[in-house]
Parts: C-alpha cells; sequence; structure tokens
C-alpha cells in the first residue's frame, strides 16, 4: 500500500482545526480574567521553543513518525516503552475531548440525551474518517478552515455594538501569579498538544515546511483564540464568565442585530462540532498507528475501531460530572500534560543530540 501525502497546505489546515478543537468550546486562560489576553500573549512566546524542539525531532528522522523515531533513537526496548506512553497519551487526550464535546452538545442542547449515545455517535465518524486515511481527513479540513476563521472574524464583528472596555480593566490587579499560572495552563492547552502531530507529520509531502506548518498554526490559532477569549470577556465580563460552563458559546446568544440577525449560536456551535471532530480524529489515528507499530499489524485500519468505541468508553467514566471536568482541565491537565508535552520530547532531543556528538567523536577518532 503506498504511503498517504498532506500536503503543506492540508497539514496547516489540520493542526489549525486541531488546535482550535475543544479551545473554543472550554476557553483559554479563564483563571487570568481581566488579564486573559496577556496570558494567551506569554503562552504563546512560551509555545514557540517547544514547538522548535518538536520540528528539530521530526527534521532529524524525516519521513519517519514519532514511533518509528523512539525505535531509532531508544532501540526496540526501551523504544517500545516510550512509545506505550505516547500512545496513552493519544488514546487519553482523545477521551478527553470526546468528554468535552459530549458536555457541550447535553448542557447546551439535548438535555435528555444520554452522554455515551451522544459519543458514540461522535467516535463513529471519527473511525469513518481514519479509516478514510489522513489525506481524506487533510482534503476536507482544508475546505472547512476557512470557514471557520470567517465564522470567528465576523461573529467577532456582529459583537462589536456589545462590547464593554471597562471589563478589561483593572490589569495585573492581582499582580502577575495567575496571568503565568493561566499562560501555562494555554501553554499546555492547546499549543503543546500539537506533540501528537510527531505521529502524522511523517505524511507532509516536504518535510522541511514542518516549520512552516507548526509556526503558522502557532500564528493563526494564537490570534484566533486570544479574539475569541478577548471577545467574550469584552462582552459578558469577568462576574459570567466564571458562572458559565461555556462562556463563548453563551455569549454568542447575546447577539441580536435588529429582527433578522439573531439565534445563530447554532452555525458557531457547527464550527465547534467540526475542530472537536478534527481534533479527536488525530487522537485516535496517533492512536491507532502507534499500536499498528507496536504490535506490528499491517495497518493501523485494523484496529481504528476498537480503539474508537475504547476511546468512548473512556470518556463517559473518566468524570463524574461536568464540575469535576473543569477542575481536571484548570487545575490538573497542564502538570499531566508536562511529562509527554516537554519531558519525552525533551529526553527524546537530548538522546539524539548526544547520539550525533558520541558518532561525530568516533569519526574523529577512526580519522586519526
Amino acid at each position: 500500500m503506498s504511503k498517504e501525502i498532506v500536503s503543506q497546505k492540508q497539514a496547516s489546515a489540520v493542526i489549525i482545526m486541531y488546535t482550535l478543537g475543544s479551545t473554543l468550546v472550554l476557553g483559554a486562560g479563564g483563571f487570568a480574567k481581566n488579564d486573559v489576553w496577556l496570558a494567551i500573549l506569554i503562552s504563546i512566546l512560551m509555545s514557540a521553543p517547544i514547538l522548535l524542539l518538536y520540528c528539530k525531532i521530526q527534521m532529524f528522522y524525516p519521513g519517519k513518525n514519532i514511533y518509528e523515531i523512539f525505535d531509532s533513537v531508544f532501540g526496540k526496548v526501551i523504544g517500545k516503552v516510550m512509545s506505550l506512553v505516547f500512545i496513552w497519551y493519544s488514546f487519553h487526550l482523545g477521551s478527553l475531548v470526546i468528554r468535552n464535546f459530549t458536555e457541550f452538545i447535553v448542557t447546551v442542547s439535548l438535555q435528555k440525551t444520554p452522554q455515551n449515545i451522544v459519543g458514540l455517535f461522535m467516535i463513529f465518524l471519527c473511525i469513518w474518517a481514519v479509516r478514510a486515511g489522513i489525506e481524506t481527513i487533510g482534503r476536507w479540513t482544508a475546505i472547512m478552515l476557512p470557514v471557520t476563521i470567517f465564522v470567528i472574524f465576523a461573529v467577532t464583528l456582529l459583537f462589536a455594538p456589545l462590547f464593554n472596555f471597562k471589563n478589561l480593566k483593572p490589569v495585573l490587579y492581582n499582580g502577575m501569579g495567575p496571568v503565568i499560572d493561566s499562560a501555562f495552563s494555554v501553554f499546555a492547552f492547546p499549543f503543546a498538544e500539537t506533540v501528537i502531530f510527531l505521529a502524522v507529520l511523517s505524511h507532509l509531502k516536504e518535510q522541511k515546511s514542518v516549520y512552516k506548518v507548526y509556526f503558522l498554526n502557532l500564528l493563526i490559532s494564537g490570534i484566533s483564540i486570544l479574539l475569541v477569549s478577548v471577545r467574550t470577556l469584552l462582552t459578558l465580563g469577568v462576574p459570567n464568565i466564571s458562572i458559565l460552563f461555556f462562556p463563548t458559546f453563551a455569549s454568542v446568544r447575546l447577539i441580536n442585530i435588529g429582527d433578522f440577525l439573531q439565534r445563530i449560536e447554532i452555525t458557531v456551535a457547527m464550527v465547534f462540532l467540526f475542530a472537536g471532530f478534527i481534533k479527536i480524529s488525530i487522537c485516535l489515528y496517533s492512536t491507532s498507528i502507534g499500536i499498528a507499530h507496536l504490535f506490528r499489524f499491517n495497518s493501523y485500519r485494523q484496529v481504528v475501531a476498537l480503539l474508537g468505541l475504547a476511546m468512548s468508553i473512556l470518556s463517559v467514566i473518566i468524570y463524574s460530572n461536568t464540575s469535576e471536568m473543569f477542575d481536571w482541565s484548570d487545575k490538573i491537565y497542564k502538570y499531566y500534560a508536562f511529562i509527554f508535552q516537554v519531558v519525552l520530547p525533551g529526553i527524546t532531543f537530548i538522546v539524539i543530540e548526544a547520539r550525533k556528538m558520541f558518532s561525530r567523536k568516533r569519526k574523529l577518532q577512526q580519522s586519526n
């Protein structure tokens, strides 16, 4: 079977949509309150070095995914252990995103529908997309991304009459502590979650464009998240944001232009759901190729359905209620994710550099 290939445009579209993913639903940097804009800007700066690290790892082994890189760097035994850790993160992250969106759907629209039913419908679509292949996902996302960006900017313009710039004050009332804490949260969710793409970008047509893919994503998704967060703050204010589970969506309900443009939240919800669909699909894809690599299956497609259903089941049992989901997201996730987003790639990069250094020394000794 020929290897799937995605263009730079398609890869950029997928990674941007993935980064927006559940961030559009849950929001970002809320703990910073009035200073959310500053927290997001700092998180973008914090993310640049780690994204550069991901790019360098990919460029050391062009055409290989992270599981193949682990085997090459650490050997068969330790490489398999590292792969298992990365597979768990992909699988767990996919379950978390499914739960984010089932909570969103059930809370804002289908209150009497069981979450497991909603989750099953979502995962069936994701299983179909992943089995269709990364090329198909890339093509669809390249079409939908401009629509998503247009909706974000159009809704922001419609909000303009409702903006209250007093909601930005007082600046740094509680000092830099909450801002740095929120910046770390936004770094972990969503920017550093793109570590998952080390399992995907081996399909990139031109491996050198991995830098463009990662940093174009940081720019576009960063601006979009900043815009959505500031828009919500200017519209609702900190007191309302702090008591709402999904403030971004709730704020859209306030738009009412005359008597002809109102109740547009269904359009926004559809954009949210497509972004979530892409994020879940990428997590499922990463998990599937990892399991296929680990157990030497002929194709990752053999395990997609089973892993997708398992992901859906975990999403149901992972939290007992909505409040617990938000507590995990706000207080624990950033520390948990640090292991997979920073420590794991950091160790990999150090070992790669150490091996290169020893290799150069050996060649010098042999030449002498």
